[in-house]
């Protein structure tokens, strides 16, 4: 019996001792450089396989990274992509496709999806919506799009997106300022996590061309937008 508990713990010591001195042989550490600039932290390569500091590296590099524990999701943006995926005045999200945004609103942060599904302008504009039947003033004419709206996940758990008149500009090409929209609703819609808004966003806008690119932004970020295609 004693024999056996000594080849056991032999075996014990033995199989711990081995596999410090494998982590120990197979773990090597390297700094980091960001476009050639050296920056805090380290990578290490533990047994053929490298880590890196995910946070540190994007930080570096200009983007952003941020944790929604509430949702399990990890929020990473390029600078130079902007938090709305890229989709610039040059190179504008199609009409009816799918752009996922990243926004901060509020001192909170929302990702989400939008979609223009349909658009309808002049005297079209106004059968679609009954409670709008004046006519637009003199010189002017109704642009409608509709829009799917959806918050996937957000920094704080019930935390609500209003989709206000500023939310969606309309890009006049005569200025080129951002014409503000107008709701159809007795109160301005609020989306939260799990929840989207699918209606109709109306502008009024300068007869004549139209530039057919509508923006979606926040009130105190209008350097990042997310430019998209109208028909």
């Amino acid at each position: 019996m004693k024999k056996k508990l000594m080849l056991s713990g032999f075996l014990t010591i033995f199989s711990v001792a081995c596999l410090s001195i494998t982590v120990y042989a197979a773990t090597t550490s390297y700094s980091l450089k960001v476009n050639g600039a050296a920056i805090k932290g380290e990578a290490k390569a533990i047994d053929g396989v490298t880590y890196v500091p995910l946070r540190t590296v994007i930080e570096g590099m200009g983007g952003s990274y941020h944790v929604m524990p509430d949702s399990k999701t990890i929020s990473i943006s390029r600078e130079d992509n902007s938090m709305y995926g890229g989709y610039t005045k040059a190179n504008p999200l199609p009409f009816g496709s799918k752009a996922y945004f990243e926004i901060n609103d509020n001192y909170d942060k929302y990702i989400g999806s939008v979609t223009i599904e349909d658009m309808s302008t002049g005297k079209d504009a106004s059968k679609i919506l009954q409670e709008k039947t004046e006519p637009a003033p003199s010189g002017y004419t109704y642009v409608f799009v509709k829009v799917n709206f959806e918050i996937l996940a957000s920094e704080k758990p019930g935390a609500s997106l209003t989709i206000d008149n500023y939310r969606f500009l309309y890009i006049d090409p005569a200025t080129p300022k951002g014409v503000p929209s107008f709701m159809f609703h007795k109160y301005l819609p609020s989306v939260s996590k799990g929840e989207f808004f699918n209606g109709w966003v109306g502008f009024i806008v300068p007869e004549g061309p139209q530039s057919g690119l509508i923006v979606l932004s926040s009130s105190n970020d209008r350097q990042n937008a997310l430019w998209m295609e109208v028909e």
